[in-house]
């Protein structure tokens, strides 16, 4: 009898594990599911927004962990778990870190800044920022993990960066600027014709106007440095906005002096850039900011079916490549290039290349013919879309 009893309660107490371990799995579910909805909701790109969340559960009790940088997905996430009946303990991290004072911004302090996908040299390069460039700083771990006027996220090592308060930002942004107009360049220690090299530069990096001696614009960079830049290869960004061309045809023209440079993934500059780098880099010399990626490029602007004769293109349109969406597989966009008419494009594949749709011409891309997708009209709409806007309506540049 005594051995039927130890049987029973042995019975029981599986039981009641099971249920226990059931429900468990019950309410673990149920939080991934919430975090979930929460993160598609307002973070559905993590290049452009940080949402990543841990968390335990005992019965009805959650432990968050993590960070992030939208305090109103934080809020939500709360309030959701507390309607479905969880209590919290809450442990994000709400960026930027507190760490960081009220140095909570920065400015690029190099030529060509390397974006990092994590604080080391050996990760992979996502994508860069040139000099004087204002960027947000959200974390420090040896690195800085920043946002760029694109919100696009990435870490850089500290000596690309000088960090600075919003009012040294505002400082900043408010100051006369020197524009590099060439596509490379040098500042040099004084106007002698062997003074030394400060630094090098690329076009669109921008350096405060200090004022001018012969053939050369005094300049300042970020962290205080002074140097001389030529007058040949840059001008003050009053006399540039003047200048300055938004057509098809002169961001076409653009374009073409790119001709020729390397593939370089995750490059934005005349140094090396990948595909939407390239895009990104020639209208950026027109003042023009758009989103990094191609697949992030794809969906600005007007969307356009692009004909079989391609007659409904125009000139300046951004022309779409990638998988084709199927019964099982949804579209997915991989490689963007700028439509310069006669059904020619240009784009970066190997290096800056003109390509052709046409079978005839001896310029035939079959390949990127094969993985056509669709196109996309975006001048009309700078600074009409949150995403298409110019130095002079991007909030980064505004503060």
């Amino acid at each position: 009898m005594r051995q039927f009893f130890i049987h029973i309660l042995a019975v029981i107490a599986l039981s009641l594990s099971a249920v226990t371990a059931s429900a468990q799995a019950e309410s673990t579910g149920k939080v991934k599911q919430l975090i979930d909805q929460i993160r598609t909701q307002y973070a559905p790109d993590k290049r452009v927004a940080v949402f990543e969340i841990d968390f335990a559960v005992e019965q009805q009790a959650v432990t968050l962990k993590g960070r992030t940088t939208l305090p109103e997905a934080h809020s939500a996430l709360k309030e959701a778990l507390s309607d479905n009946g969880f209590t919290t303990t809450d442990q994000i991290t709400l960026l930027p870190e507190k760490s960081l004072g009220e140095k909570i911004y920065g400015i690029i302090n190099i030529s060509t800044c390397a974006l990092r996908s994590s604080a080391n040299y050996s990760a992979e390069m996502v994508t860069q920022a040139l000099m004087g460039m204002p960027v947000k700083i959200i974390e420090r771990d040896g690195w800085y993990r920043i946002q760029t006027p694109d919100n696009y996220l990435a870490w850089t090592h500290r000596v690309g960066i000088h960090p600075v308060t919003r009012d040294e930002l505002t400082a900043w942004n408010n100051a006369e600027k020197v524009i590099v107009t060439a596509h490379h360049g040098w500042v040099f220690a004084s106007t002698d014709k062997e003074a030394a090299v400060i630094s090098d530069v690329a076009g669109g990096c921008r350096l405060r106007y200090i004022g001018q001696q012969g053939g050369y614009y005094k300049v300042a960079y970020p962290d205080g440095r002074e140097g001389y830049i030529s007058k040949q290869i840059s001008t003050t960004e009053k006399q540039w906005r003047a200048a300055l061309k938004q057509d098809a045809e002169s961001i076409v023209a653009t374009a073409k002096t790119l001709h020729g440079i390397p593939y370089l993934w995750g490059g934005t500059s005349a140094k090396g850039a990948d595909c939407s780098g390239f895009v990104r880099t020639t209208l950026f010399m027109h003042d023009i900011i758009i989103p990094r990626d191609a697949s992030q490029q794809a969906y600005t602007g007007e969307h356009i079916d692009i004909n079989s004769d391609f007659s409904n293109l125009q000139v300046g349109d951004l022309i779409f490549f990638g998988q084709k969406a199927t019964a099982t597989r949804r579209e997915r966009v991989v490689h963007v290039g700028i439509y310069i008419g006669n059904k020619r494009f240009i784009h970066s594949q190997g290096d800056v290349r003109i390509s052709s749709f046409d079978k005839d011409d001896e310029l035939f891309d079959s390949y990127n013919l094969g993985r056509l997708l669709f196109a996309a009209r975006v001048l009309p709409y700078v600074n009409k879309e949150p995403q298409l806007n110019t130095t002079a309506t991007n909030p980064y540049y505004k503060l």
